[in-house]
């Protein structure tokens, strides 16, 4: 686990979330369940700081000043979006749904639909595109399971993908869910990954 920053991902509505998540899990008792939040927003943080770092890397010489500004912005509107409190994000799911002339609800999946979209207009900004890698797993995802791997067998004291493996992949999805991360990979696919990368 890292433990020498501050951590700072999660947000307190995030963490009740899943206080209330893992709870109804009925994994650990309240101590070690409170530890694994503090820990996986240690590791949420650093991915997170990961992620916004390959977003910034250093166009090529060619690069388009107003594209690389367009991929600032969508990150920044992202990033808030991530950070939206639950009752901004509720009173903005209402407003959406209020002013659309045909009626449709806007919830929680069309908003995570959203950063999804603002993510890869983010990545078409970038003139220096990566190397295309087929439909693998990408290994920021792969590490990041890596670690909420450890973080449970050291909080619970549970080989996750032994003892509990099912309870384990639901409450990866949950993770995935009620932390907004944009990760397209199933917890299975994941989970898979990380193993034959740490046999």
């Amino acid at each position: 686990m890292t433990h020498f920053m501050k951590p700072h991902f999660l947000s307190e509505e995030q963490k009740s979330a899943l206080e209330v998540s893992v709870g109804q899990l009925a994994i650990g008792d309240e101590k070690s369940r409170r530890i694994f939040i503090i820990a996986l927003d240690y590791e949420l943080t650093e991915y997170d700081k990961q992620h916004r770092r390959e977003r910034q890397e250093p166009m090529a010489d060619d690069s388009d000043d107003t594209l690389e500004k367009i991929s600032a912005a969508a990150d920044a509107l992202s990033g808030m979006l991530q950070k939206l409190p639950e009752n901004s994000f509720s009173k903005l799911s209402q407003q959406l749904s209020a002013a659309d002339d045909f009626a449709r609800q806007y919830n929680g999946r069309y908003l995570n639909a959203l950063q999804d979209e603002i993510g890869r207009v983010s990545a078409a900004c970038q003139t220096k595109a990566a190397a295309p890698h087929g439909r693998g797993v990408g290994k920021r995802e792969q590490h990041l399971v890596g670690m909420i791997i450890n973080t449970y067998r050291e909080c619970f004291e549970k080989e996750p993908l032994e003892d509990d493996r099912e309870l384990f992949l639901t409450l990866l999805g949950e993770i995935f869910g009620i932390c907004r991360l944009e990760i397209k990979d199933t917890p299975e696919a994941l989970v898979e990954a990380s193993q034959k990368a740490n046999p």
